[in-house]
C-alpha cells in the first residue's frame, strides 16, 4: 500500500507540473490549468465565507472535502504537491537528528489556531488563505522562484555544453525541444521571488525538527481535513492488539505522529493514510481495512486556544483594515482586464500567481504586488507597465483564475475594456523635454485608431533653430491602458509616459438578473 501511495504522490506531482506548463500561450483546450487550485477545500471554504457567494468554480474543493468523511486526510498523504515535496526533501536529507517528539508535540494545536484565525478574518471579509494554503504556496513558488531558477540553470548548462563543441547536433535538438515544451523564450523575472523562495525553503527545512513539520503543526488545510475526520464514518488503519508486541516502530515511522502512546490505537485526525506503519510492522499487526464506525476523537483546541485564536484573527483584521491608505501608490495600481471591483477582487483573489504565470508567456505585464495597494492587497496581481504590457490579443488571465477574481472575457470585449489610462510626463518625454521627435509610443499602440495623437507645432530648438516637432498626447476616449507605450518608451529610468488606474472598468454583476457588465470607476 505504501508503494501505491508513493506512485499516487508522483503521479499527482506530475499532474500538477503538467497543469503548470499548460498555463501558457497559446492556451489550448483540455484540462483547465487552474483545476488543482480549485481542488483545495480551504480555498473554497474561505473564499465563499469572505465573499458571501457560492463560487461555482470552487465546487470541486467542497467535493474533495466531503470525501474526507470516508477517507480522512487522504489528500495530505496521497495528492498534495507540497506534502510530496516535503517527503522528497526528507529523503534527500536522509537520517538527520530530529527533536524529541514530545518536545514538538506541543505545536500540534497550532494548525487549528491558524485555521481559526483565517476563518474569523474571512467572516469579516478579509481573506488571507493565500499565505497558508499548500496548493497556492506550491503554485506561487513554482511560478516565481522554482521555474525561473530551473530555466536559468538549464540555459547556463546548455551554453557551457554547446561551447565545448561535443555532440552539438543532439544538444541543439534537445535545446529546441526544451524551448518548445518547457523553457521560456526569454529569461523570467518576478517581483518578490526571493521572498517566495525563502518561505518555501523554510517550510522544507522544518523537517529538521520533525517529519512533515509543516503538515503536522502549521498547515490549516490539514487542520480542516482533520476537523472533518473527527466525524469520519470509516476507519482505515486497524491494529491487532493480540499480535502487536509494542515495539514502537510504527510510532517512529509515522510521518504525522498519529500513533498514540499506547501503541494500540491511532488518531484519525492526524493520520494521512501514508501506510508507513503497515510497512514497518514486523509482526503484521497493522492492516488497512475500511470499517464503518462513527468517529468521536477530540481536536487539540481548548477553550482558551479558541478564544486566543479568535482574538488574533480580529486583531489582524483590524490592523490591516485600518492601515494607512497610500493614495499615491494606489492610484498607480492597475488590475488585470476583467478584475472584479476592488473589494470583491481582494476577497476572491488567492494570490496563486496563475495569471502572472500565463501573462509571462505573452506581454509580461502582471507581477505580484507588495504594498502598492496596502497590506490587504499584498501579492495580488498588478500591472508593472515598465516591465511588460497587456498583450492586445490576449485574454488568458481570466481563463486560468481559479476563484473568479478575474472574470473571463471574450477577446473583443477585452480589447475595448479600459484597464487604466496613460499619461505623459512632460519633464521626461523626449519631444516635450528636448523638442525632438520620438514616435515609439504611437508606433506600438495596438489600437486600430491610435490612442496616442500628435500636436504638430513649430518650435525653437535648444540650439536656437526653428523646427517642426510632433508633441504626443493621449486621447482619453480611446486609450485602454494596456501599457505597451510605457514598456517601449526609450527613456531610461522612469519613462516619459506612465500608467494609472484612472477611468478603469471593472467587471460587475447585476444581482437581480445575474447578467455581467463593465462598471466605470
Amino acid at each position: 500500500m505504501e508503494r501505491l501511495r508513493r506512485i499516487s504522490q508522483i503521479l499527482f506531482l506530475i499532474f500538477f507540473l503538467y497543469l503548470f506548463f499548460h498555463a501558457t500561450y497559446p492556451y489550448e483546450g483540455g484540462i483547465p490549468a487552474e483545476i488543482f487550485l480549485q481542488m483545495s477545500p480551504l480555498v473554497a471554504v474561505v473564499t465563499m465565507i469572505a465573499t458571501r457567494v457560492f463560487v461555482v468554480s470552487l465546487l470541486l474543493g467542497l467535493i474533495v472535502l466531503a470525501l474526507s468523511f470516508f477517507l480522512g486526510r487522504y489528500f495530505c498523504g496521497w495528492m498534495c504537491p507540497l506534502g510530496t515535496s516535503i517527503d522528497l526533501m526528507d529523503r534527500l536529507l536522509g537520517r538527520i537528528r530530529r527533536s524529541d517528539r514530545r518536545k514538538v508535540q506541543k505545536f500540534r494545536p497550532w494548525k487549528f489556531s491558524v485555521l481559526l484565525v483565517i476563518l474569523v478574518a474571512a467572516i469579516f471579509s478579509f481573506q488571507f488563505v493565500w499565505f497558508f494554503d499548500p496548493i497556492v504556496i506550491m503554485t506561487r513558488v513554482t511560478t516565481t522562484s522554482l521555474y525561473p531558477l530551473a530555466a536559468f540553470f538549464i540555459d547556463g548548462m546548455m551554453d557551457v555544453l554547446l561551447q565545448i563543441g561535443i555532440f552539438q547536433d543532439p544538444l541543439f535538438s534537445l535545446y529546441d525541444f526544451l524551448r518548445e515544451i518547457v523553457l521560456p523564450l526569454e529569461p523570467l523575472f518576478f517581483q518578490q521571488s526571493v521572498i517566495f523562495g525563502l518561505i518555501f525553503i523554510a517550510i522544507l527545512l522544518l523537517n529538521r525538527f520533525a517529519k512533515r513539520f509543516w503538515c503536522r503543526y502549521l498547515c490549516p488545510l490539514g487542520a480542516l481535513f482533520g476537523f472533518v475526520s473527527k466525524f469520519r464514518l470509516t476507519r482505515g488503519i486497524s491494529i491487532d492488539e493480540k499480535i502487536c508486541t509494542k515495539c514502537g516502530r510504527c510510532q517512529i515511522a509515522c510521518k504525522m505522529d498519529a500513533i498514540n502512546d499506547d501503541l494500540n490505537s491511532y488518531n484519525p485526525i492526524e493520520c494521512v493514510e501514508c501506510m508507513s506503519c503497515i510497512e514497518v510492522c514486523p509482526e503484521g499487526a497493522i492492516s488497512y481495512k475500511m470499517n464503518f464506525r462513527l468517529g468521536s476523537e477530540k481536536t487539540d483546541v481548548s477553550r482558551r486556544r479558541f478564544i486566543w485564536s479568535t482574538a488574533t484573527g480580529l486583531l489582524t483584521l483590524g490592523l490591516v483594515k485600518t492601515s494607512f491608505p497610500d493614495k499615491v501608490s494606489q492610484g498607480n495600481v492597475v488590475r488585470p482586464p476583467g478584475a472584479l471591483p476592488e473589494n470583491e477582487f481582494l476577497d476572491r483573489c488567492v494570490r496563486c500567481q496563475e495569471c502572472v504565470k500565463i501573462c509571462s508567456t505573452t506581454g509580461k505585464a502582471l507581477q505580484p504586488a507588495f504594498l502598492e495597494s496596502g497590506w490587504e492587497g499584498i501579492w495580488t496581481p498588478i500591472v508593472n507597465a515598465r516591465h511588460g504590457y497587456c498583450e492586445y490579443n490576449c485574454n488568458l488571465c481570466g481563463q486560468v483564475c481559479p476563484s473568479g477574481a478575474i472574470h473571463p472575457l471574450e477577446l473583443e470585449a477585452k480589447q475595448t475594456l479600459k484597464m487604466g489610462l496613460a499619461h505623459f510626463d512632460r519633464n521626461r518625454c523626449i519631444p516635450w523635454y528636448k523638442n525632438e521627435d520620438c514616435l515609439v509610443c504611437e508606433e506600438h499602440c495596438p489600437l486600430p485608431d491610435k490612442a496616442i495623437k500628435f500636436d504638430v507645432r513649430e518650435v525653437k530648438a535648444q540650439d536656437g533653430t526653428m523646427r517642426v516637432v510632433k508633441f504626443p498626447y493621449v486621447d482619453e476616449s480611446l486609450c485602454i491602458g494596456c501599457g505597451i507605450c510605457v514598456t517601449k518608451c526609450p527613456v531610461e529610468g522612469p519613462g516619459g509616459i506612465f500608467l494609472t488606474n484612472a477611468q478603469e472598468q471593472r467587471w460587475g454583476e447585476d444581482e437581480s438578473s445575474g447578467e455581467g457588465y463593465l462598471e466605470n470607476f
